[in-house]
């Protein structure tokens, strides 16, 4: 799936994860606070801290990196962050 984020067009996947009761309400009132806008930007916001924590490089998000990987159907561009 495709989708305009920031002023890019961004390769999404949907992934499914099973959370406690309390997690979710936890997340929900992040929501409903109106700090995210959905339920699964709390999971990307939370995701993208501990890659951070772990040292991960940041995507690259310069106009030649969209196209090259607007253009490359394979995973290689994504190799190096995973």
């Amino acid at each position: 799936m495709l989708k305009y984020i920031a002023g890019y067009i961004i390769a999404m996947a949907t992934l499914s994860a099973d959370v406690t009761a309390q997690m979710q309400k936890w997340i929900d009132s992040k929501v409903k606070a109106g700090l995210y806008k959905s339920r699964s930007e709390v999971v990307r916001e939370l995701l993208r801290e501990k890659m951070e924590e772990a040292n991960y490089p940041k995507m690259p998000l310069s106009a030649k990196t969209l196209k090259k990987v607007w253009d490359d159907n394979s995973d290689k561009i994504w190799e190096s962050y995973l």
